[in-house]
């Protein structure tokens, strides 16, 4: 070793020691902790003249992880904010993308599966403290009521307990409610510009469950919830720009019952065997999509979740290279001046 190169090696674990031995002060801890929290804070989803959808959770009931949330999708504008389905870890998402929690508007549920609905407690609180002005308006199919009716009920001693610590004028009490609007099929939502319709699916024995379109400035987007391949679904998704659809891949997810069957795990294999009657099958769903000349299809709520590498090859197998798997955080925008979508992540 050269006598230059013994300096640097030298030097450059001198510095290590030093950093080393900085972090392990209190006022340097305080200081990094400071940036850290500010940048964390600081973090803003921006504005847009455009439509914006951002995916707020990718996984199916069993597979969601830290990378991944349940069900969950928003749709953002100048002056709408909404978000369908509220599965376990997407009030997360929303607050760490820096969406605008303050002016949520509502949200539509498509059905009342736990991985749907979880979430709205999370995304009650964080829209609350963050100064939302109306009550939660909670949009579904019949039934909507008996839910936003449990959930107000069972925080009725969360909402007494922050209001009494906070103060009525910063954390009114009946804000902290949500407020049900049930709705049957058709245009459910019409308020400047934008128009949400809902459409029945197939996901039988759950019933109701209900897919929806949203319109806004000559662009669309359907939500499929979930549901297998349905001939309304795709009379709806016809010519749409982005459709988000449920998914399974046998593919993948026959390897897992396989391997549950080997080891005995019958209940396991039961359930993953039924799973697979109420889920749209990924061929099924590319060939319905292109016959509805779709423009983009986007897979989300997928079984079973891909939660790696492996897994996630084995989803692409049989997928074309234009269908898109979304993952978490993803943001697609669809300008109103030309057709183009343009995709990113948060």
């Amino acid at each position: 070793m050269t006598s230059k190169i013994k300096v640097l090696v030298t030097s450059g674990l001198g510095i290590l020691v030093i950093l080393f031995g900085s972090y392990q002060i209190p006022a340097v801890q305080d200081g990094i902790f400071r940036l850290i929290a500010l940048r964390a804070i600081n973090v803003d989803f921006g504005e847009s003249d455009n439509l914006r959808v951002f995916v707020c959770g990718t996984a199916s009931p069993l597979g969601n992880t830290p990378e991944r949330a349940q069900a969950c999708i928003a749709i953002v504008t100048p002056d709408h904010f909404y978000v369908f389905d509220a599965g376990a870890g997407s009030s997360a998402r929303l607050v760490g993308a820096g969406l605008p929690m303050e002016r949520l508007d509502g949200i539509f549920l498509t059905h009342f599966h736990s991985d749907h609905i979880s979430d709205l407690p999370a995304m009650t609180l964080n829209s609350w403290v963050q100064g939302r002005s109306t009550p939660l308006q909670v949009f579904g199919p019949a039934g909507i009521n008996q839910i936003t009716e449990g959930f107000n009920l069972a925080y009725v001693q969360d909402r007494r307990y922050r209001t009494e610590h906070h103060g009525s004028d910063l954390l009114p009490n009946h804000l902290g409610n949500l407020k049900a609007h049930p709705f049957e099929p058709g245009i459910v939502l019409e308020e400047k510009g934008l128009t949400v319709t809902a459409f029945t699916v197939e996901h039988d024995p759950v019933v109701p469950a209900v897919g929806y379109r949203i319109d806004y400035q000559g662009r669309s987007v359907v939500i499929s919830g979930d549901s297998i391949v349905s001939d309304r679904t795709f009379e709806l998704a016809s010519n749409t720009d982005l459709l988000f659809h449920d998914a399974l891949s046998p593919t993948a997810l026959m390897p897992m019952i396989e391997a549950f069957d080997t080891l005995g795990r019958d209940r396991l294999v039961k359930v993953m065997r039924d799973v697979m009657d109420y889920h749209a099958d990924v061929k099924a769903l590319e060939i319905a999509s292109a016959a509805a000349n779709v423009k983009q299809l986007v897979l989300y709520h997928m079984v079973p979740t891909p939660v790696n590498p492996l897994l996630l090859k084995l989803w692409k197998r049989d997928l074309e290279a234009s269908t898109i798997i979304a993952n978490d955080n993803m943001v697609f925008e669809l300008p109103s001046s030309d057709r183009s979508i343009r995709i990113s992540h948060e």
